[in-house]
Formats: structure tokens, sequence, C-alpha cells
């Protein structure tokens, strides 16, 4: 790389690169920037028919094929093509067999999920390693070609994806394609069972809920009658199999029988209480609010215990933690559907007959429950081997029939994990001298050979009870890596053996056969004795804690898992994605963490002085009345037709109907419509992601923030703009073209895939997937990509109308007073058609912003004599920027930067900012935050920015736009 100038840097044509890659930037921001990102700028210049330069502006970092903020111009002439890693897009896809962990302990094949998409997922928070659900907003699908990835780790667990399928590593997540064997992926062991439909059948009717009330209680008045109307109308009568609160008193009731109980005091109303861990009482609490009833708080309090069992007596201080539900009808649905009431041991009670009738998901949540209760939890012997996993149940001595019937119920329903267990066995230790009389012990353990353990472990094991739960997810990847070591040593000494048979001498075996697992020692061994049992594991073999010490990630079971090979293996097939309702972007997979725009600006007559007293209530007004987050729909409710028509017109539809005016379209890129437009060259599935979303702000680095002016530099210009003053309140609105744009580049990547085959275009990264311009496929494209860029404009129209309905309302004066005049609107992800050096060009602008100078007849008559608006966004504690485009910037075919541009990750914000924080943080300095979740907030956190001061310095310093305002926020929103 050499210097050119101030703030202008060149890599020299290098073999197959058609011309230089060229950085406009700062010597600070240059030493920030990824190495990534400048070799996906190297790469661009590769591709044929590209003019000039391949184009890095200052605010550039890693991206998808292009850098975010690079810029490359291609002539059809010269065989130059459409690329729409040049656009903007993302992709990543999984085989459809692939298994999707979901909630209630089961799974569901990828490629089943599109018809079950009601159905949540199950995934680690990225910052605190806890499992979480989540519901799925989309359904992707798309055919792949060529090869997919597939991934072995040393427990045994493999996955095969695209090669920008993102894998979570101790790196962040990291596509496939660039992990190596050094990397550690995160891994949850636990599968569960494949999620069912269950059948229908009536389990509770209001029958049953008066026999169970009745039989306990005495109520009076119309207490019965309330109680009845109440379940009907939270849908829990009747309750059946099919009711969604099902699973979660499944779960209640397994938990009720091994560590609640259930009272109904001096036959008043009915109370249920739930005796556990702190943390483990939480999720249950929550699981109680879904089902519709109101717990209490948690209390705390310490209790000297004093138990007499057949030994000894035992004395000990503990500090207890329960909750209760305070609810007649809760306790009687529990009880009617198979709790029972008062102390269990005196009782008879078996597991009800209706759950042998449920799908198997169901009945593992009946076990798992009462086993986090009852069920002894996951330990070594000898640190390596585990114990036999041990359920106990006291009974009085005459109900002793009733505790085997039990046991043998929780055995069948074993058999069908195909668990194995030993027999119900009389223990008489087991028993005490209690109130209500003697007691004797029962028990039934698991065979405790590696297979059983590991369907335990991996398909039953425990729900709420966190901490079983964890060491049985570790457990079972300690037991697999074990095992992969024991049959690498069984292989390596049947070789030895063999060798030796047919003469080689032990010192060329040893030579040969020596490795970590297998020392010479071993080796000798080996051929020197006649083994009749296989090999255990070395002496040097790490026990389970040490294991457990070095892999675990969090408290939740998530374990580091090390890569044993990573192959690429032919494929030609479908390949599948979902989109997760979270600010993570994450899911399992086979046990596998894996992953998954424009701006305008208004001014205003207000001031600063006249808006602070009122910025609270214009914020939360905003953050009401402009729909933002993942998958967020809009206040329209418009036809599919509709929808086209939109993708034609752009914004022109959106004053049409009433959001906007005239004047709105002489200050937007290209009027607000770019011609060429073709919805009918839009899949089906984009067109339906697209209608329900438009007049949405979305989630990521999408904001709406009102502002106020810092800095005039520009007095003249800064006029012409419409900003005129110091402290002037300006509004800055961020966003695209939602899911419709992102699925129509989904749906196109497969199409140019095949074009590259058909044209023989070879090129060092296949992200960079492109077509010659002037064909089918990339004219087809150009106009599905047009009429996002149509939808992008139209979305921001309307949201900007809501932002002038909202500031109406909440200053109580009209349009014209308020001023609220659209400064400019820019496009940042789109290529298009221009003239630049008596060449008619595809610019690709990616993260960039269009900067003509003055003169240009693109340029609204407006500003024709001044220069383009050019509009910045910086982070949300620092500043944004407007600018104006010069003639210096022919070099980068008149663009410069469009943001700050991220120095971190999200992943990594996650790891080390806490939203909660920047929050306080900034509202301490007076600025209102408002967004969709405190995580979103971290995501896009001020240090996770580059410094928007020193972007424009190098914007100004490489002489490819002038600044002429700055702006600093006051309030922001956020999806």
């Amino acid at each position: 790389m050499k210097k050119l100038s101030e703030g202008v840097y060149e890599f020299e044509k290098e073999k197959g690169m058609r011309v230089p890659a060229r950085l406009y930037t700062s010597e600070k921001l240059l030493g920030e920037l990824e190495e990534g990102a400048i070799q996906q700028g190297r790469n661009v210049a590769y591709l044929p028919g590209i003019q000039k330069y391949s184009i890095m502006l200052p605010d550039s970092h890693y991206g998808y094929g292009f850098p975010i903020g690079g810029v490359a111009a291609f002539d059809e002439k010269e065989g130059g093509v459409i690329c729409p890693g040049g656009i903007g897009y993302d992709i990543n896809c999984t085989k459809p067999d692939t298994k999707v962990t979901l909630e209630h302990g089961t799974y569901i094949r990828i490629k089943d999920i599109e018809k079950n998409i009601k159905i949540n997922v199950l995934h680690p928070d990225l910052k605190r390693f806890a499992l979480k659900e989540s519901n799925l907003f989309y359904y992707l699908e798309k055919n792949e070609d060529k090869e997919l990835y597939k991934i072995t780790t040393k427990t045994g667990k493999e996955i095969e994806v695209t090669a920008d399928h993102p894998i979570y590593t101790e790196r962040g997540m990291v596509v496939a394609e660039r992990l190596t064997k050094e990397d550690r992926v995160a891994v949850c062991s636990f599968k569960g069972v494949r999620y069912q439909e269950a059948g229908e059948e009536i389990l509770v009717t209001e029958e049953d809920i008066h026999r169970a009330i009745s039989e306990k209680a005495s109520l009076g008045g119309h207490a019965l009658k309330q109680i009845t109307n109440f379940l009907k109308k939270n849908n829990l009568l009747p309750l059946t199999t099919k009711s969604k609160a099902i699973p979660y008193l499944i779960k209640i009731m397994g938990f009720v029988l091994g560590d609640g109980s259930i009272v109904f005091p001096s036959k008043s109303k009915g109370t249920t209480w739930f005796y556990a861990d702190k943390k483990d009482l939480e999720r249950i609490r929550q699981d109680v609010i879904k089902v519709g009833f109101k717990p209490s708080r948690v209390y705390e309090r310490t209790r000297k215990h004093k138990i007499k069992t057949y030994y000894k007596e035992y004395e000990f201080i503990r500090t207890e933690y329960s909750f209760k539900v305070r609810s007649t009808g809760f306790a009687a649905l529990l009880v009617s559907l198979g709790c029972v009431p008062g102390n269990k041991t005196t009782q008879e009670y078996r597991v009800p007959l209706w759950l042998f009738r449920s799908p198997l998901w169901q009945k593992r949540l009946f076990l798992a429950t009462l086993f986090g209760a009852e069920l002894s939890s996951p330990a070594t012997a000898n640190k390596y081997n585990f114990y036999c996993p041990t359920l106990g149940m006291n009974k009085l001595e005459k109900l002793e029939s009733n505790a085997v019937e039990f046991l043998t119920d929780i055995k069948k329903l074993l058999e069908e994990f195909n668990i194995a267990t030993s027999g119900v066995a009389k223990v008489k230790q087991y028993g005490i001298n209690g109130k209500a009389g003697k007691t004797t012990g029962f028990r039934i353990y698991f065979v405790s050979t590696p297979e059983n353990l590991l369907k335990f472990f991996e398909t039953v094991s425990y729900e709420y009870n966190t901490k079983k739960f964890a060491k049985a997810c570790l457990a079972a990847n300690y037991i697999r890596l074990k095992e992969g070591v024991k049959a690498v040593r069984a292989k390596t000494r049947l070789l030895a053996v063999q060798r030796y048979a047919n003469g080689v001498p032990i010192s060329s075996i040893v030579e040969e056969l020596e490795s970590a697992h297998t020392p010479a020692q071993f080796l000798k061994h080996s051929v020197g004795t006649n083994h009749r049992n296989a090999p255990r594991v070395a002496f040097n073999f790490m026990s389970f804690q040490e294991y457990a010490d070095e892999h675990s990630l969090g408290e939740n079971g998530i374990a580091w898992d090390e890569i044993e090979r990573i192959e690429r293996v032919p494929y030609s097939g479908p390949v599948c994605d979902i989109t997760v309702n979270d600010e993570d972007h994450n899911f399992i997979a086979n046990g596998f963490v894996v992953s998954n725009c424009g701006v305008r600006m208004l001014s205003t007559n207000l001031t600063y002085k006249e808006v602070q007293p009122k910025l609270k209530e214009l914020m939360e007004k905003l953050f009401q009345d402009v729909p933002s987050g993942v998958g967020s729909e809009g206040r329209l409710r418009n036809t599919q037709e509709q929808v086209d028509e939109v993708a034609r017109d752009g914004a022109l539809w959106a004053v049409e109907h009433g959001y906007g005016t005239k004047e709105d379209l002489e200050r937007i890129e290209e009027n607000g419509r770019i011609e060429g437009a073709d919805p009918k060259k839009v899949s089906e599935r984009a067109r339906k992601r697209g209608k329900p979303q438009l007049g949405t702000l979305g989630a990521g680095n999408h904001f709406l923030e009102v502002q106020r002016v810092d800095s005039i530099y520009d007095k003249e210009i800064a006029k012409r703009f419409g900003v005129y003053d110091k402290d002037q309140v300006i509004v800055m609105l961020h966003c695209g073209s939602r899911g419709y744009g992102y699925q129509i580049c989904d749906d196109y990547i497969s199409i140019l895939n095949d074009a590259m085959a058909k044209f023989k275009i070879n090129l060092p990264d296949r992200e960079l997937v492109c077509a010659p311009l002037g064909t089918r496929e990339a004219d087809d494209y150009i106009k599905a990509m047009y009429s996002a860029v149509n939808y992008a404009f139209c979305n921001r129209q309307v949201m900007t109308h809501w932002i002038r309905e909202t500031f109406e309302k909440v200053f109580k004066k009209s349009r014209d007073e308020l001023g609220l005049d659209l400064i400019y609107d820019v496009c940042h992800n789109i290529a298009k058609f221009e003239e630049h050096d008596r060449k008619m060009l595809c610019v690709h602008r990616k993260g960039a912003t269009r900067a003509f100078p003055a003169g240009r007849k693109e340029i609204p008559k407006l500003y024709r004599d001044t220069g383009q608006p050019v509009l910045i966004p910086g982070d949300m504690g620092l500043a944004s920027y407007i600018l104006v485009g010069t003639e210096k910037a022919s070099e980068t075919f008149y663009s410069t930067a469009h943001g700050a541009g991220r120095c971190k990750s999200r992943t990594n914000a996650l790891r080390n900012i806490r939203g909660e924080d920047v929050k306080r943080e900034l509202e301490a300095k007076g600025q209102i935050v408002m967004a969709t979740s405190h995580k979103v907030i971290a995501e896009e956190a001020p240090g996770v920015y580059k410094n928007v001061d020193e972007v424009i310095r190098a914007t100004e310093l490489s002489g490819i736009s002038r600044k002429i305002a700055r702006t600093v926020p006051m309030g922001v929103a956020k999806g």
C-alpha cells in the first residue's frame, strides 16, 4: 500500500486484479480498519468491467462480499457486472435435515419450520449464556449447487452449512469457511424429543373442577361459578391436550409431585407452594403467568431442620426459597390433572393415564420436571465415571404397594425413550419416622453404561433445575469425549497387535502410532498382553470437574467444543435458514450455536429551548407512532396489489395517498421514484414479507433521532438547506426496505450464482456472486432491486408523515408553524446507472452516499447551484453531519461516507456493554433513549462505532465532500 496524498491510499494491482484498490481515510482510521475489510476491497477489484478503482471510504468495515463503505463502478461495454454484495446483502443456510432446538425440550428439522412458524426457539443469550425462548419470524430457503462445509467436533457433533453461515466461537460469530481446527465452537449437548402435534383429547371438564374443589374446600356464594368462569376466560376449560397451557401445566404438575405442595387449609381456598433455588423459581413463576395465574413474589427464610434417618439424626440450617399461587382454580386444575393435595407420603397416586397417551415430548416434560425436583444430580464416583442417577420415593408402610406402582409407571415412561432402569428396590434405610407415621423408602436407578446415560442426559434431562440440567449437558459432552478417546485407543491397540503379529518391531510401532492418547507404554502393553476388555482412557485424561472448568460457557450447559475436522462436501439441493425475533439473532442447530437503507433529514422551526421541556413526551409519542423492532408491522393495511404499486411508484405513492407533499418529492434522491422497477420480478415470498412492514423503522442500526444544531461551518449553504441557527431542532430518520429488500437479494443469489457458471466468471470470493450487465439475469435483478429502492423511499415518506403528525400533537401547532421541511433523502445501498467521464456506468454504493457537486442535472433545482446535501449519521452518543458534494469526489464516482462505521461487532458489544448502563449515561446528559430492549442499546452503543468526527475529518482531508453543519442527539428511538 502506498500513500497518494493526504487521506488517500492505494493497493496496486496484483495478478488478477483489474484495477487498484483505493482507501479514502485518515491515518488513525486506517489503523483501526480490519484486515478482512481490506481484503474484501481488494477482492472487488477482480470483478469484470470494474472502472478506475475498487473504493473504500472512511467508514469502511467488514461486510458481505464488498466491504460496507465500498464503491465500485462497472461498464457494460467492458463486460461489467451487477453484484448484490455491492448493494447490501447477507445470507447463510443449513441443510434441510438440521435439527433446531425448540421450547419444551423439543426439536424440529429446519425444513419443517415453515409450517410450524409459531413454535418458539430455545437459544442462548450471548452475553450471559442463559437459555431463553424467542419466537420465529421467517423461514428462508434457497438452492445450493456447489458444496457445504461439514464441521465435526471432538464430542461427535456434526453440522453442514453454507460457507457463509456464522457459527459461534471464542472469536464471536465466524462464518464456516473461515473456521480453523484451532477454533472452539459453542455447543449444547441437549437434543430433546422431536416435536409433534398432540391429538385432541379433553383432560379436564367443568365437572372435574367442581369435584376437585368440593372434596377439599367449602366455598360459599358464587365462588365456584367465578372460578370456572375465570378458567373458561383463560381458555383452561375445557382443558385439552391441544391447549396452549398444557405444556406448562405438565411441567408444573411434574414439579409439584416432587418439590411442591397443594394445600386447602381449614377447607378454605386452595394454595399451591413451590420450593427450589431462587433462579429456578423465577422460571416456574413465568410459566405460571403464561398459564394465566398470578404468583406471589419469591419468599426467602432461613430455617433450622432436624431429620432422623435410619443412620442418625441430622440437624442443619439452610436458606429456603419459595413462592405460592393463591388460587383455588389453579389448585383444582392441578388436582384434576393428577396431583394430590396435602402430604404426598400419606396418599396414593399414580402417573395419570392420559399422560401415557400423550406425545413423547409431553412425557419428557413430566419426567424432566419430576427429575429436576427428585432425581439425583449427575456426579462422578472416581472423578471419571458417573454414579447411577437414582430416583427415590417415601411412603407410609401401608402404602408400599403404591410406591412400587408409581415407580413402575416411571420405568414404563422411560422405556419409551429406550432408557434402562433397575427394578424397584425397597430400601429400608430411606425410611423415616415422621409426624404421619413410619415410612419406607423405594428407589429405581438408571443403568450407568455410557450409552444409557447419554440417552438420559441428551434426551430427557432435567427441567426447572438449572444446575442439574447444566451438569447433565456437560456430562454428556464429557462421556462422548471420553468414549471417542477410548475408541481411538481400541483402534490403535488393534493396529499395534496386527503390526506386531506381522513382525514389525515394537520401536517401529511406537514411532508410527504414538500420540497423546496412545503413549509408548500403552502400545508396548498392548502387544505384550492378551487383552479381553476394551481399553480405558489414559491415566492423564482430564477428570469431569477439570473438563467442566475448562469447557463451560456460562452456567447453563453451553460448552466449548474443539473442532475435529472441517470438510468441504459436494451438495446440490435446498438449504434453509430462519430469522429469530431476538437481539442475539442465533439458534441451536444440531447442537451448534449459530447466527443469522437510507437516511433523510427534516428541519424544524423549533429551538432546543422549546423542545427540551417536552422532549420525553415527544420521544415516547414518536416511539409509539412509528413502529420499530425486528419483524415489526406497520399501521398501514395495504393489499398485495398496493405494495406492488409502492414498488413501482416509491414516495410518489405515499404523497398521492396523503402521506406528504409534492415539495417532498423534489428533495429526495431520484425524486423518490427510480425508473425501471418491476414488481413482477419480485418473488411471492418477498412480496409477502414487504406487505405488513411498510411504514416501519426496523431494527439494528436504523433509528429515528431528534437532534439540535451544534455547529454551522458554511452559513450560506446551510441556510439553503434549511439550517439557520445553532440550537435549531432537526429530525433524522434512517431505515430501508426491511424484509422486502432482503428477500429480493436472497432470491437472486442462486440465480446470479448460476449466471457466474454460465458466463464462466471466476472470482476469489464466492460472496461476490454477480451477472454480466445486459443479460436477462442482471436485468431481472436490477428491476427487482429497484422495486426495493422504491419501497424504501415510500417507507421513509410514510414515517415522515407520522413524525409530522406527532410533532403537531405534542406541540399543538400546525405543520406550517413547525416547519418540518424535508432537507434531503439519500440512498445508502444501491446500484445506479450514472454518467461519469462520458461513460454510462453502473455505480454500486454499499454503505456509501452519493455526493454530487454543483451543476449535476440529477440534483434537485433547489440545490443545483450548491451541490447535493450529504447526510452522515454518527452514533447516538456523539453527532451527525450535513455535508455537500465536491468536484474532487469524481475520483470516487461522486461517493462519500454514509455513517460512522462499526468498529465492534454486535456480539462483542453484547459481551462487553450493558444497555442499561449506556441508557443511564446518555440520559444523565439530558438525552432520551427509547428502544425495544436494552440489548438493542448495547448493540448500537457509542463505543461500537468509529468516531464520526474523525470520519468527517478524513472525508474532508481526502476532499470527497465538505462539512456544512454538525448536529447532536437530543432523543433517539431504536428498534
